[in-house]
């Protein structure tokens, strides 16, 4: 069931700062929609901030589970058609929670099933390589059978897969990942004096242990997160609850560890091998944030503005430099975006007080983020789709002397021409200029 409860427009974003001085003129930057421009008025003052449009839009789907308050903690999404969800139970998360619930058509369906016989465990995460083969971590309290499982009938049976062992007293299975139908990574806490951390080349048939020696050893009392791990090729990070982030450059047969500037739970986001960011899943209201641009080896805090949420924060794949967070406190719900790497961010008003969880998006901004069902037919997790084009837009800018205006697409996709129309009354003569990128000044 699909729901289209509002309507966000803009998927370009331009960007104008007024450096200096005024003068009057009118801007007018053509998208490739021949629509009349739209008159903005703005008061220059120095490095002025204009942002016209919001991203996207999102929908209501229903996740089709028939208990309600089933809110979804993990989204994966295989492409823009396939998508898995695992579950936990709102009306009280500690009890044990074995739900799923996946589309193949884009949301517009979804089908709810349970784990068979894993009556005590929880989802830590769940991923999917496609519509029948997926992987999960389950754990359980009180030293309950725990472990890595799979189904390859599109979750009608699952087995766990015993080599992937788990058994230790300390054992806890946080996360599992997979390249294709063989080779594959999954990661636990700390036993018997390092992390828990098997790799499988054939779909995990047989898991083995890394040595000891692969990876630095944990501090006292540090353990990893469920679902608190990213992958960008051969490489993969993982965060800690004492602000680390474990790194592998070699589908996780070897590690290396740095600390960021969190001390807390952290969970990593990735565009590419170099550049990334960090957040603490744990923190109230507006979560610390913290970018590298050389892998991870050293970090800089973001003072970031605007509302950014602490409950999941992605990278939105195949953008410039787009993120997006939720939240599910009750101050602090809703979802955000940045279209500058996380030092800005932007507000979905229609999504305000909305309890938000996992993010999970693929190719083309089309992505989920979780929340609460109402019912079997009613709610459950929403769908992010971008939006059209911005129309032509204009500006007028009224005053003295001495301007400097610069047009800047801040979105992911350059313009296709900007054409400037620059009116001046009296003494002063500048040549109207169109250029083809995402910046231009005058």
């Amino acid at each position: 069931m699909e729901k289209k409860p509002w309507w966000k427009k803009p998927v370009f974003m331009a960007a104008i700062f007024i450096l200096f001085g005024t003068l009057g003129t009118s801007l007018f930057v053509q998208t490739g929609a021949a629509i009349a421009p739209q008159p903005i008025s703005i008061h220059p003052k120095p490095h002025f901030l204009q942002s016209l449009g919001l991203n996207g839009e999102w929908l209501e789907q229903a996740t089709a589970f028939s208990e309600r308050n089933r809110g979804i903690g993990y989204i994966s999404c295989v492409n823009e058609t396939i998508v898995w969800a695992s579950a936990f139970n709102g009306d009280n998360p500690g009890y044990p929670c074995q739900d799923f619930t996946k589309t193949t058509d884009g949301g517009i369906t979804w089908n709810a099933a349970t784990v068979p016989d894993a009556v005590n465990q929880y989802f830590s995460m769940i991923f999917a390589l496609d519509a029948t083969t997926a992987w999960a971590p389950l754990y359980a309290h009180q030293n309950g059978v725990m472990g890595i499982y799979r189904t390859s009938d599109g979750g009608t049976t699952w087995a766990r897969q015993e080599t992937a062992v788990f058994s230790s007293v300390h054992s806890f299975p946080n996360c599992v990942h997979f390249w294709d139908e063989s080779i594959g990574w999954c990661m636990g806490d700390p036993a018997d004096e390092y992390f828990e951390i098997y790799l499988t080349t054939d779909g995990g048939t047989t898991w083995v242990r890394i040595p000891q020696d692969n990876i630095p050893a944990p501090l006292q009392n540090e353990y990893g997160l469920i679902g608190s791990y990213c992958v960008v090729g051969d490489t993969i990070w993982f965060g800690t609850n004492l602000g680390r982030l474990y790194k592998s450059n070699d589908k996780g047969l070897h590690w290396t560890v740095s600390q960021t500037p969190l001390r807390s739970y952290l969970k990593p986001t990735f565009k590419n091998e170099t550049h990334g960011l960090v957040f603490d899943i744990n923190s109230v209201g507006s979560p610390t944030i913290a970018e590298t641009s050389d892998g991870g080896q050293t970090w800089h805090s973001i003072d970031f503005t605007g509302p950014c949420f602490s409950t999941d924060l992605c990278y939105i794949p195949g953008t410039v430099n787009m993120y997006m967070s939720t939240g599910s406190t009750a101050n602090t719900s809703g979802v955000s975006y940045s279209l500058d790497g996380g030092h800005t961010w932007m507000e979905y008003p229609d999504m305000v007080g909305i309890p938000l969880f996992a993010l999970g998006f693929t190719q083309g901004k089309i992505g989920w983020a979780g929340t609460y069902n109402i019912d079997e037919f009613t709610a459950g997790i929403f769908k992010h789709l971008p939006g059209p084009p911005t129309p032509a837009f204009s500006i007028e800018i009224n005053g003295g002397k001495g301007l400097s205006v610069q047009i800047q697409n801040v979105g992911d996709a350059a313009a296709a021409t900007v054409t400037c129309d620059v009116t001046i009354s009296g003494g002063l003569f500048i040549s109207p200029k169109t250029f083809t990128g995402n910046k231009e000044t005058l």
